[in-house]
């Protein structure tokens, strides 16, 4: 701790602790020499390793600072050539990580960690590649150090393959691209992303509804190569070994190589490579005859990962890692001592322990979960409980499938089982993301509580191992740690005066979700659907019952085209609504039809809102400018201008939503309206088509932010170039569904607001 407490002095980049740090360890240790005492002696090596660590991280931070990222600036267009570090199939969007080499700027710099970039496959690991497309920074600083790797990525506009790399140059990258195309080709579309995401940790090919499905469920470290993998792999290579009858020696050290090898062909994330260190180190104290504790044995893995790898220390990966590990050993340890428990039948004994180390890990990792990810997953409590058996057994028949993948015949055995069991897996994070209580998004908690929270899990401990004296600090503590971490959201959520817009990522359409203050919920569209896909039914319903809603007071149909109302039905009949509110134009579009079917079929009420109409809901009121009923007698206009286009407002804050219309029915709004059309945020008319988002009406609206929901890679070419250009010429900010995901407006009466999105710490 006192290493990890240096290293994050360190890489904040504040040397101002150093001196004082190293002149307490002199004075301690000659304090020690002169009198002979153990305590100055113990302070002066604490405060050394405080020293180290703060010398470490400033030298880390200081390459970071010279780092060729910290030298763009925003949407700046960048040429970059390096090795591909991701297998992307052709055709496959994701996210490429790559090791650079060299870029096109001519100003010094050097590269401290890979580059990320957003683009479009073929892309092999091992390859050389050269990625051109423009600079994007993460969304936030965050509130502590950030390594260059998460500073920002490279939306690519073009991916070109130099060359495909060298087997013997890059030996690991090779084989995991091999094993990555044999993944992809041995399962179907539907189960080859997930195949891939567990065998080798890639998930850049991996849906976001899947990924959220099963964070809602409390499961992402399925996902990662975590120190379970590993451990499943180290266990099964030494009993493999045994089978074969080799000595118990050699079959350790089979296990051991073979586990460093693995890790190293993932690209050695920072729980793997711990879990590969502690397989190491149990080994070699195995060898040399002494015992050795499991939490010796994390602690100096712990240390030989952050000598390595210093920035480790502020990601959540290592936090989540080193953390999990730690509470299932002392929790497992501790609970096999306690005679009710070891009296217990075999298989219920097991069900208890796992029960009770689920709900270990859940607790100490539950304050890094809600300040990295702003949520808490209580179902992984449960979830883990058939998860973990369904992993393990699903993880053999998933390398067995890639290693025969060859033989198309003898693979499709173990293919098929491994599918089945991640069918299974995949309908427990849904059966279990669909509760109310799986998942609550929770205020980040600040270093107070977090410091808090860990000081009366400890004194729990104690009072575990019968330090019952300190029993009433416990009962005074527990309550107010759980007001400091769980107090915010508490009064975010039940606050009267809080109002919360999501423009939810549904791909190439429309859907917003409105909570007002009193928790009623409107919805604006309802996402598009396209052949198999249904926005409705696969992103806003799961999110509307995420979020609680129980029904919806109103939704609102800004017009019938399929990218706007093609997910409705699914809507209505998942969550249905009070009332239902369009402009009342009928085109016969199937969209619109399956809506008016489930209009008459459910005896809802219908609103025609037209220029001049005004819905008030919870002090939230909505003020329609159009369409007009001049629009009505035109047998010329287009269907995207029967938009709805209407200004929420709630106190000193609004935000003007646009549907599809044109730029002419923009330009006859700044006419007509003026400085009423004035927001705070402005949604993007038609995803950012150039047939809209007007000079003349931007300079009307006079936005802060500027929303677009589009969908990745569609190919109309939304955003428009010229749409970005103009809001970059105003200097209006913009956040966009394809990069950011999910993006929440929260806004106050008083006119505060703050926008979130998913690519915050991204």
């Amino acid at each position: 701790m006192v290493l990890v407490a240096g290293l994050v002095v360190g890489l904040s980049g504040s040397g101002r602790l150093l001196a004082p740090a190293t002149a307490l360890a002199i004075g301690c240790g000659s304090i020690a020499l002169i009198q002979d005492l153990r305590g100055p002696l113990v302070a002066a090596a604490f405060l050394c390793i405080a020293a180290a660590g703060i010398i470490i991280g400033l030298g880390t931070n200081e390459i970071a600072e010279r780092d060729c990222r910290e030298m763009w600036m925003s949407g700046e267009r960048v040429t970059v050539v390096g090795i591909s570090h991701t297998y992307l199939p052709e055709g496959e969007q994701g996210s490429v990580r790559l090791r650079p080499e060299r870029h096109s700027g001519a100003r010094k710099c050097v590269w401290s960690a890979p580059i990320r970039a957003w683009g479009t496959g073929p892309v092999r690991p091992g390859s050389r590649l050269e990625i051109v497309g423009s600079w994007r920074p993460a969304g936030s600083p965050g509130r502590g150090p950030r390594p260059p790797e998460r500073r920002g990525w490279i939306v690519a506009e073009r991916i070109t393959s130099i060359d495909l790399g060298s087997v013997i140059e890059h030996p690991f990258l090779a084989a995991r691209g091999a094993l990555a195309r044999r993944l992809w080709n041995a399962y179907p579309q539907r189960w080859a992303p997930m195949a891939q995401a567990l065998v080798l940790g890639q998930r850049e090919t991996l849906s976001r509804e899947s990924s959220q499905k099963i964070a809602r469920a409390g499961l992402a470290h399925l996902l990662a190569i975590s120190g379970l993998h590993v451990g499943m792999l180290a266990a099964g290579l030494f009993a493999l070994a045994r089978t074969a009858r080799l000595p118990t020696g050699r079959a350790q050290a089979v296990s051991v190589i073979a586990t460093m090898a693995y890790v190293a062909l993932i690209g050695a994330p920072a729980s793997a490579v711990r879990a590969a260190l502690m397989v190491f180190l149990w080994t070699l104290t195995r060898w040399a005859g002494r015992a050795s504790s499991a939490f010796d044995v994390l602690g100096l893995a712990a240390i030989l990962l952050l000598l390595a790898r210093p920035w480790s220390v502020v990601e959540p990966g290592f936090q989540l890692s080193f953390a999990g590990a730690a509470a299932v050993g002392y929790a497992y340890s501790s609970a096999r001592r306690i005679p009710r428990v070891r009296s217990l039948p075999p298989l219920v004994r097991g069900i208890v322990l796992s029960l009770l180390t689920s709900i270990a890990a859940v607790l100490l990792t539950a304050p890094i979960t809600a300040s990295h990810f702003g949520r808490v997953a209580p179902a992984a409590i449960v979830g883990n409980l058939a998860a973990i058996p369904l992993l393990g057994l699903a993880m053999p028949a998933l390398f067995l499938s890639a290693i025969l993948s060859g033989w198309p015949v003898v693979s499709a055995w173990p293919a098929a089982a491994a599918v089945v069991l991640l069918q299974v897996i995949d309908g427990l994070a849904g059966a279990l993301s669909g509760f109310g209580w799986a998942s609550f998004d929770v205020a980040s908690p600040g270093l107070l509580p977090m410091l808090a929270y860990a000081i009366t899990l400890v004194l729990l401990v104690q009072a575990f191992h019968g330090a019952w004296e300190r029993r009433r600090l416990i009962l005074f503590l527990g309550p107010l740690v759980a007001f400091f971490i769980v107090g915010p959201s508490i009064r975010a959520r039940t606050s009267s005066d809080r109002l919360a817009v999501y423009v939810l990522d549904v791909g190439q359409g429309d859907a917003i979700a409105i909570a007002t203050p009193g928790r009623h919920w409107l919805l604006v569209d309802a996402g598009p659907k396209i052949r198999d896909y249904d926005a409705g039914a696969r992103r806003v319903v799961p999110f509307l019952r995420e979020q609680g809603a129980r029904t919806l007071e109103a939704w609102l149909a800004s017009h019938p085209d399929l990218d706007h109302v093609g997910g409705a039905p699914a809507v209505l009949d998942g969550v249905g609504a009070t009332r239902v509110i369009g402009s009342g134009r009928v085109t016969g579009q199937s969209g619109q039809i399956e809506v008016l079917r489930w209009l008459t079929e459910q005896s809802a009420r219908w609103y025609k809102a037209a220029e001049g109409s005004r819905v008030v809901i919870d002090g939230v009121e909505l003020s329609f400018f159009h369409p007009d009923s001049a629009l009505f007698e035109s047998e010329i206009a287009a269907p995207n201008d029967f938009s709805l286009v209407f200004l929420l407002s709630y106190g000193e804050f609004d935000m003007l939503f646009t549907g599809d219309v044109s730029g002419e029915v923009e330009d006859r709004l700044s006419l007509e309206y003026g400085e009423a059309l004035q927001a705070e945020v402005l949604k993007i008319a038609h995803h950012g088509s150039a047939t809209s988002s007007t000079s003349r009406f931007l300079s009307a609206v006079q936005p802060q932010l500027a929303v677009i929901s589009v969908g990745r890679g569609n190919r109309y070419g939304h955003p428009s170039p010229r749409v970005l250009r103009r809001l970059q010429a105003r200097r209006i900010p913009v956040r966009r569904t394809d990069r950011d995901g999910t993006l929440v407006i929260e806004a106050k009466r008083d006119g505060s607001w703050r926008v979130r999105s998913a690519a915050e710490g991204y």
